[in-house]
């Protein structure tokens, strides 16, 4: 069974990505927000590396910053992904045909085969407005490509300062219209298929609270409310279903097929505290809360440490636990047609748990340039969750990040 998995593999880069943007020291300033004074860029590169061959992804970013006057700025941001290995098709009894892969507790892992090989796009520009010292408004819009998926979203946020500046609070939308479809490797040839693949929108709200505490100390609290609708199911995974003969190029397989509909809620829940004794460290403790309706429930723990060393060195280690429930319509092998239709083995939609760690060296030169490095280590075990529902330790790899960025005030 040859497949090209990008696009969905990319989305969970994204997603690490944007996790380890928002680590302590790069999250916005809980205090008065401004104008930048100065122009500024801002480059990264990342590479992330599954266990067992499977995927990797190279990103490449870039950013710069342009300031207009003290009420207006622009940010304009690239990012280049590319993105080679192989990659879960899903699990299905040994012996299946039209499977290739290791085995594991009585199932096989259905690999698509080192195959894969696409190039991911994206781009977006971001316009902040300091309508007053208190209110900030900020406008992005931006679009994101790949062989097999694109993306077109903008997003509204705005924060506003009350209460002597001790408290902000933050509300945003944001709106993507995105389109995937399967790509195949025919001869060499990579042909778009017809027939599986869709459109899809998503709508997402926010709204958050930051309360200073006192001078060492502040809480933040976010609450965000998303609805997607359309083609929702990954056109590269398939369900193993011994009973279904020739419903798919695959005979004994089934489409992955998900609810049109996705209403996601998540709370996120920060408590920032710094520690002048020891040099001015700090502490960074999140929990993040996940719902939805397609029955996933997660848990979030994360701790970071940032620990200013000598002459502007600072050292950020953390550390990241994670634990998740099984979708309802999940499970590893369908011995029997479902009432509803719906069939996944998707392995992002299993019960699991996992653990990562990372540690993150920075140092500043001369006000003016900022140079980093760090590494990041994940493994998601069947056994490590505590939410409950179905997995299969058939699932479990491992990841490793490595990470390195510049940045340049002129």
């Amino acid at each position: 069974m040859a497949a090209i998995d990008t696009s969905k593999n990319s989305r969970i880069l994204t997603a690490l990505t944007s996790t380890a943007l928002a680590l302590p020291g790069l999250v916005p300033s809980a205090q008065a927000d401004t104008a930048p004074l100065n122009y500024s860029l801002d480059t990264n590169f990342s590479r992330y590396a599954e266990s067992g061959g499977r995927m990797k992804i190279d990103v490449y970013q870039a950013a710069a910053t342009l300031p207009i006057n003290d009420k207006l700025s622009f940010r304009l941001n690239g990012v280049k992904d590319v993105i080679t290995g192989a990659s879960p098709v899903g699990p299905a009894l040994p012996g299946a045909p039209s499977c290739k892969g290791p085995t594991h507790a009585g199932l096989t892992q259905c690999m698509s085969g080192a195959s894969i090989s696409d190039v991911r796009d994206a781009i977006d520009l971001n316009a902040s407005y300091y309508y007053t010292e208190a209110g900030t408004l900020d406008v992005d819009v931006g679009r994101s490509s790949e062989n097999d998926y694109e993306s077109n979203f903008f997003n509204l946020n705005n924060r506003w300062e009350f209460n002597n500046k001790m408290t902000t609070l933050s509300t945003g939308y944001g709106y993507a219209s995105d389109q995937v479809w399967e790509i195949k490797d025919i001869n060499g040839v990579k042909v778009r298929t017809s027939g599986n693949g869709g459109d899809k929108q998503t709508n997402q709200s926010m709204i958050g609270l930051t309360q200073i505490l006192d001078k060492n100390s502040l809480v933040q609290t976010n609450l965000t409310y998303s609805f997607s609708d359309g083609y929702l199911s990954d056109p590269y995974k398939y369900a193993y279903a011994p009973w279904a003969l020739f419903s798919t190029p695959y005979s004994r397989w089934k489409h992955d097929a998900r609810p049109g509909f996705h209403n996601q809620i998540g709370w996120l829940a920060r408590y920032v505290r710094n520690f002048e004794a020891l040099n001015s460290a700090a502490l960074h403790a999140d929990y993040r809360f996940y719902s939805d309706t397609w029955g996933i429930e997660s848990h979030t723990f994360e701790l970071s440490w940032l620990q200013p060393i000598v002459d502007g060195w600072l050292l950020t280690p953390r550390a990241r636990y994670y634990t998740q429930s099984s979708a309802f319509f999940y499970n590893t092998v369908f011995m029997a047609p479902t009432s509803d239709g719906f069939y996944s083995s998707d392995y992002r939609l299993a019960g699991f748990g996992a653990i990562g760690g990372g540690v993150q060296l920075s140092k500043e030169f001369f006000n003016r340039l900022k140079l980093s490095a760090g590494i990041d280590f994940y493994q998601r075990q069947q056994g490590y969750g505590f939410s409950g529902g179905i997995g299969s330790s058939i699932d479990n790899y491992t990841f490793s990040m490595f990470s390195a960025s510049f940045n340049l005030k002129f």
